[in-house]
């Protein structure tokens, strides 16, 4: 019996645990059939910039390319399209990593159901992160709003065990379904991404400036941080991948904070899904700022914080402390 994978912000093959239970579970149907599959609306691929187009084309032909161009593709709308593709090959079950955001549990959640009406089970594994929202909390099992204590947390529980791709897995597409997305904008540069990539890039962030980050970060002038943004923002790597080449020092220490501040946030928006549009601190609506953004005259010279973020930030008024921010920003 064959399974489904659907490829959500997982586009890798290594580190991927919700992979690997699709695989394994296909080889105790006794076939080892799996059908990867990615799902996406093209209606809202074209609205993308140009650049966030090529980003995903190139990141999806990279996946493509590592299964031997076995991957599908689905362009309309992913409830029904799985459930379509799903009944095309035979499958009882859908595998894929569980998101924890306000879109991708919608997404989830729909297509759950719709595949449910068909007979059809989605197995959600796994999270983007290294500890999954929700999985931080305090003694009372409440979650913690401050980063510092939810570190202290985080620091005793995280994962950095990442896992090899599942050995006997045969990839197979169907005919009938869409073909890799065409990107209807130009990039401003030739955009290089996929899975590979992304390990080159951390082996280079290794070798340039992560035992210096702690102080090469803060240099506009150089090259300091890790350029990885967009590889764990489309999965291309997972957080595991990177801490597991993290040892006890200043800068590789500094930047397992890094990740630990993104996987707070997600914890954030986990607990609380209305952060995403409105303030998390529900006294700031009631703060003034100024109209416009500072000038640059008005920055003075050997300022802690950099004149790119500066120029452009809104100077909140008289609320700050109120808040409990301690940054000096005047």
């Amino acid at each position: 019996m064959s399974r489904v994978f659907w490829f959500r912000r997982d586009l890798r093959l290594g580190d991927n645990r919700a992979l690997n239970a699709a695989v394994r579970g296909s080889k105790a149907d006794g076939d080892g059939l799996v059908y990867p599959v990615y799902a996406f609306s093209g209606s809202a691929f074209r609205e993308l910039s140009g650049i966030r187009q090529h980003s995903l084309v190139e990141s999806l032909k990279s996946l493509n390319a590592s299964i031997d161009s076995q991957l599908s593709f689905l362009d309309h709308e992913p409830s029904a399209d799985l459930v379509k593709f799903a009944r095309a090959v035979g499958a009882k079950t859908v595998h894929a990593t569980r998101a924890h955001d306000p879109k991708g549990i919608a997404e989830q959640n729909s297509v759950g159901l719709a595949l449910k009406d068909e007979g059809i089970y989605l197995q959600l594994d796994d999270s983007y992160y290294s500890v999954a929202p929700g999985l931080v909390t305090k003694p009372d099992g409440t979650p913690y709003r401050v980063y510092t204590p939810f570190f202290k947390n985080w620091f005793e529980i995280f994962d950095a065990k990442p896992e090899a791709l599942a050995e006997g897995a045969v990839w197979n597409k169907p005919v009938g379904f869409a073909e890799l997305p065409v990107p209807t904008k130009d990039a401003p540069f030739k955009v290089i991404a996929g899975e590979a990539f992304a390990l080159r890039t951390l082996t280079r962030f290794k070798q340039r400036a992560l035992f210096q980050y702690d102080e090469l970060r803060n240099r506009a002038d150089l090259s300091g941080t890790s350029h990885l943004s967009h590889a764990l923002a489309f999965g291309e790597i997972h957080p595991r991948t990177i801490l597991a080449e993290l040892a006890d020092f200043p800068g590789h220490n500094v930047f397992r904070k890094e990740i630990a501040w993104r996987e707070f946030y997600a914890d954030v928006l986990w607990h609380n899904p209305e952060s995403q549009t409105e303030y998390y601190e529900q006294g700031l609506p009631r703060c003034a700022t100024t109209a416009e953004p500072r000038q640059k005259s008005s920055l003075r010279p050997g300022s802690r914080v950099k004149p790119a973020i500066r120029w452009s930030t809104l100077e909140c008024v008289n609320c700050c402390k109120r808040a409990g921010c301690t940054t000096e920003c005047a």
